[in-house]
């Protein structure tokens, strides 16, 4: 399903910016901008990921099911006449019009294969006549556009076939399943992105986290998506489950969980994925915030998923729940709830009293973990930059999770991708590495 702008849109463009598949128009510059009742999606190339419907400061844009049929008409009316535009299309790719560098790099690694970095990569093309080197420790593109993206969300995975034309682009090599080190490029390119991404999953810190049934979302996505080398990383063991989180992996998570047979077999996920969660005996999901539902970090329109659910009841439950759940499928929130302890065989202990669960998942972020050779903020687990460009360290910049935290999808990569990228270029030539002679 895609998204559309309802008439009572704003026109202040931030959701432009965010837009992963150049999907809104008229955007900032372009002729018809400030004229037309508003903005418009072009549902040819929306890939469903709700970025715009985030950042939206007036909530115009929305999923088309939950707008009017005249909403849905006008956003498509506006694209009849136009040809679908592809942000990353390479047919329109062309040179920039200078024909010497001004002390900008000319040999780039990008580090990361993710969002991030395709969109640096995406970037140096467009903007640049530098040659460019993308290692990743996976053996395929994508990053968490195609291992973190939940399976019933297929729509969205398709800006991976998009990375890959980026990868295929003359301009570019492309080194798979490598593992690199800062200090090892240095002397080979003029400047390293690094776009590693934040890929270590934060931890509740209760007694008995790590025992059995308990493991992290991260984990269990991992798992799920078929991301090389990720195993089921525990048993699963109904009736009722419990995330701690209230993300959108949190949601994400219980979708799949308490999905019957009928729904996984429509769903993209290896077989042995499909028959472990048809099996698990789960039918209660609880999902558990530390905080109250204003504090909720979840998108409407994940929220609007869980709804949707047939044969689901989605509730909220400020009270102490049965040790056993009642019959049925359901989903139930459970806010102002702080995790104590994780009992095997008993469940989770809370400041509110015991939830008997079989599984314990957390869903509570993800953070960055230290690169060698360069700054590393513990707290917020990002490098320390300036506008992309790494403190202390010329010739290295960094984008994506590592540059500004664990928060945004793939449309927030895009624009914080295109900000380093600009920095990248602008800098002086005493800021660049020296790349070693050809």
């Amino acid at each position: 399903m895609t998204y559309v702008i309802a008439g009572d849109c704003c026109s202040d463009a931030s959701c432009v910016a965010v837009c992963p598949m150049n999907s809104i128009h008229p955007s900032p510059g372009s002729a018809g901008f400030g004229t037309t009742d508003g903005l418009f999606i072009d549902p040819r190339t929306c890939i469903d990921c709700g970025a715009c419907a985030d950042i939206c400061p007036v909530g115009a844009a929305k999923p088309a099911d939950q707008a009017t049929p005249v909403e849905v008409e006008l956003n498509r009316s506006y694209f009849a006449s136009r040809p679908a535009l592809d942000a990353l299309d390479l047919d329109t790719w062309e040179a920039p019009s200078f024909s010497s560098w001004t002390g900008g790099p000319r040999r780039v690694a990008v580090v990361g294969a993710g969002p991030a970095g395709m969109y640096a990569t995406r970037e140096l093309l467009l903007r640049s006549t530098a040659e460019v080197t993308v290692y990743d420790r996976l053996p395929v593109v994508g990053g968490l556009a195609r291992f973190g993206v939940a399976p019933d969300h297929p729509q969205t995975k398709q800006i991976v076939a998009t990375f890959e034309r980026v990868i295929a682009h003359p301009r570019v090599g492309w080194r798979p399943g490598t593992e690199v080190v800062a200090a090892e490029l240095e002397g080979r390119y003029d400047a390293v992105v690094h776009a590693v991404g934040s890929f270590s999953s934060r931890r509740l810190g209760i007694p008995g986290e790590h025992a059995a049934g308990s493991c992290t979302a991260g984990q269990m996505v991992a798992w799920y998506n078929n991301r090389p080398g990720a195993v089921l990383p525990v048993r699963l063991s109904g009736p009722r489950a419990v995330i701690v989180g209230n993300g959108n992996v949190a949601l994400d998570l219980a979708r799949l969980l308490i999905s019957d047979s009928h729904r996984l077999a429509g769903l993209q996920i290896p077989p042995a994925v499909r028959e472990a969660l048809a099996t698990s005996g789960i039918t209660e999901v609880v999902i558990v915030g530390r905080r109250g539902p204003d504090a909720a970090s979840y998108s409407p329109s994940a929220f609007q998923d869980l709804l949707a659910l047939e044969g689901v009841e989605v509730r909220q439950s400020p009270n102490d729940l049965s040790a056993h759940p009642e019959p049925g499928r359901r989903i139930v929130l459970r806010f102002d709830t702080r995790p104590l302890a994780w009992e095997p065989g008993v469940g989770l202990t809370t400041d509110s009293g015991v939830i008997s669960a079989g599984n314990l998942f957390t869903a509570i972020g993800f953070v960055g973990q230290p690169i060698d050779g360069l700054p590393f903020d513990e707290v917020r687990g990002v490098v320390p930059n300036e506008r992309g460009a790494v403190v202390g360290r010329p010739g290295h910049f960094v984008t994506g999770w590592i540059k500004r935290g664990a928060r945004g999808g793939i449309g927030a990569n895009k624009a914080c991708a295109e900000e380093t990228i600009r920095t990248l270029l602008a800098a002086k030539p005493s800021t660049v590495l020296t790349a070693a002679p050809m």
